[in-house]
């Protein structure tokens, strides 16, 4: 194939991901499913793990406030449950009787249900239920909230009873009963909503997932841990059989262990704590900055199924960004501009530019796969016999006229809660950017942990200007934080993984769909059983939730008070930060030996990059010397480890959490997701 060949396979702007550029471009077998997956028996036990993880995630989260089971999108909490199947509860059914032994794609059918239903907990449900309590709780003469706010939001979307909310917040002991006919009015109002944006996620990966998976070949690193955990052996994985993974998994495990041993016996163990692993900083640039050297055993574990240009684009632009904000410290460069709170980025100047890169990540993947999003539409409209969408888990028309019919919600939704449509319009437009981008991070670039580097509101009102879109739009734009702020998992980023999966099942994928539905429901019912039991138990104030409270709300009250208007150095940098990304994305394409891939540079100046940078230098450091003195044969001999040393690393938190459950112990934190 010739290079202008080469280009109209992958659609002109990105290059071919099937053109080996380096030399660590090494195939993953990805053996077919033996046996059946979509059984009734795989469907039920879907469905009680998936309530599981929204039950057990939102009581060991906030309540016990250990190791976080469903933060990112490594979904630590299923990948734990399938072990446990795996590695205890099959072998145990095989061995009772062998027809009771689940198959290869039952086991990943139900552990795709579970990747479902890890954002809805902690993500999700927690912020939603402390997000729309919070504009009456903690309203008071001096925020001036009943002034600025109250009169702009709609009497149907909150609740407001202070006797319903007190409770909630403080708690009033286990005989107290949660007074649903109080918030029922509230939860089934926000529920078309919540399942158009579900929807949405759900029929955007499916119009993509072609492009993605096998036109590009995207490799989607978090797969391999349960394409390995459910490969079929005679009674266990034949993964358990292999002394290297178990090499991987002793290291981790006994550190994590003794770290959680901590928390019981700090006499016996008080070099546990005495060496962290996770903070260690360093000053750099005069102090302008700091170097964080946070070892994670299971996300170096997880950055080592990267291409190795993907891993050095990572940490390389993660560097690159720390340099260039303490260049522009020194130099006095700084902008005041308030976009807000939630954001991934602190300084403004990158963030705006950030935000130009994955405009260009966006509207650059939809050029690329041009060609595919033709013949989506052309199957949709026309029914075009020559397109075939049966292996899809929807039919393309079904998933197009489910992205228009959810947007369409979404927007009056949103309209009807008090923002103007064209503002909504933009909003979604911006949401849609952000998280499909990240959506391909996470596909792409492995990332087991992070979010978008922005939020939608804030960029939208940088854009422009809060005095055109008015108090009521403003107060609705901070409601839209429950959603879009720190975003560590998402519907989308799951759903793109489960696809993934869904293709190694093989067959008909169109069960798949309703699977993932009753996985949702499950969740999301079990998840706000749990929270709103704990919050009238415990109170909310006494919990762990992951919630951003006051900010948004300070934030658009600051804006009600004193307008803001368009600022066109937003605009500049976001362009300066588009033309970067594309420049970046040309130099690939056009010089085959340019060491960056464009992924690293959206992301690089975010705050958990800062944490993960470490970890993806060391994953890149050892495949380099790995695929250089023994090639593609000792990759994948050394695989084992890694995928020991995620498990490894992984399931003492687990197991701590049922012990400190049962002592009563709170914050035994071995792992932060």
């Amino acid at each position: 194939m010739d290079n202008s060949d080469a280009r109209a396979s992958s659609g002109g702007l990105l290059p071919p991901e099937f053109r080996s550029r380096l030399a660590d471009d090494v195939p993953v077998a990805e053996a077919p499913a033996a046996g059946r997956a979509f059984t009734a028996r795989a469907f039920l036990l879907g469905a009680v793990m998936a309530a599981a993880v929204g039950a057990g995630v939102s009581y060991s989260t906030p309540y016990l406030q250990g190791s976080y089971m469903a933060l990112g999108f490594g979904t630590v909490g299923a990948v734990l449950l399938l072990f446990a199947l795996s590695a205890l509860i099959n072998p145990m059914l095989k061995w009772l009787r062998p027809a009771w032994g689940l198959e290869r794609g039952e086991l990943l059918l139900v552990y795709i249900m579970m990747v479902m239903a890890s954002p809805i907990p902690t993500i999700f449900v927690s912020q939603w239920l402390s997000q729309i309590t919070v504009p009456f709780y903690y309203a008071t003469l001096e925020n001036e909230w009943v002034q600025w706010l109250h009169p702009h939001i709609p009497g149907w979307m909150m609740p407001r009873d202070p006797v319903t909310q007190q409770p909630f917040y403080e708690g009033m002991g286990a005989d107290y009963a949660v007074p649903w006919r109080a918030w029922l009015p509230v939860l089934l109002v926000w529920q078309p909503f919540i399942w158009a944006l579900f929807l949405v996620m759900i029929a955007a990966m499916v119009i993509l997932r072609r492009q993605w998976v096998d036109n590009e070949r995207l490799a989607y690193p978090l797969v391999q841990v349960p394409l390995a955990l459910a490969e079929a052996g005679e009674r266990w994985p034949p993964l358990l059989g292999n002394r290297i993974f178990w090499l991987g998994f002793a290291i981790p495990a006994v550190w994590s262990t003794l770290h959680g041993l901590y928390s019981y016996f700090p006499d016996l163990v008080p070099f546990a704590r005495g060496v962290d692993l996770y903070y260690q900083s360093i000053p750099i640039f005069n102090g302008t900055s700091q170097l964080m050297l946070a070892l994670r055993f299971h996300i170096l574990g997880y950055f080592y199924f990267l291409k190795t240009e993907i891993a050095l684009s990572l940490w390389v632009f993660n560097l690159l960004a720390k340099v260039v904000q303490s260049v522009l410290t020194q130099l006095g460069v700084v902008s005041s501009q308030n976009l807000g709170p939630g954001h991934g980025i602190s300084n403004p100047l990158l963030l705006h530019q950030s935000m130009g890169a994955m405009l260009v990540l966006f509207l650059g993947g939809l050029w690329a796969g041009r060609r595919q999003l033709g013949e989506v539409w052309r199957k949709a409209v026309s029914g075009d016999p020559a397109i075939d969408d049966s292996r899809e888990m929807l039919s393309y028309r079904a998933a197009l006229l489910m992205l228009c019919g959810g947007s369409a919600v979404l927007v009056g939704w949103l309209w009807l809660a008090g923002l103007p449509v064209w503002f909504g319009l933009g909003l979604l437009f911006l949401a849609a950017v952000l998280f499909v981008g990240f959506t391909r991070l996470v596909a792409e670039g492995g990332l087991s942990d992070g979010a978008p580097p922005a939020v939608p509101a804030g960029i939208l009102i940088a854009a422009v200007g809060s005095s055109s879109i008015g108090a009521p739009g403003l107060v609705v734009l901070a409601t839209t934080y429950i959603w879009t702020a720190n975003a560590r998992s998402f519907v989308m980023a799951s759903c793109a993984n489960g696809l993934k999966l869904g293709g190694v099942i093989g067959g008909g994928q169109r069960p798949l769909f309703w699977a993932m539905l009753l996985a949702l429901f499950m969740a999301l019912a079990a998840a706000t059983w749990m929270l709103m039991s704990l919050g009238y138990e415990h109170g909310v104030l006494n919990l762990r939730i992951s919630a951003s409270k006051h900010g948004p709300y300070n934030y658009v009250q600051g804006l009600i008070r004193h307008p803001s208007e368009l600022q066109l150095w937003g605009w500049v940098n976001t362009g300066i930060g588009a033309l970067i990304m594309l420049g970046l994305t040309l130099a690939r394409w056009y010089w085959a030996r340019w060491p960056l891939h464009p992924l690293g540079y959206p992301v690089g100046p975010t705050w958990i990059m800062d944490h993960l940078w470490f970890n993806m230098f060391l994953a890149w450091l050892i495949k380099v010397l790995v695929l250089k003195y023994g090639g593609a044969e000792l990759y994948q001999k050394s695989r084992p480890f890694f995928i020991g040393m995620i498990l490894g690393q992984l399931t003492p938190g687990g197991i701590f959490l049922v012990v400190d459950h049962f002592s009563g112990t709170v914050g035994n934190v071995i792992f932060w997701g």
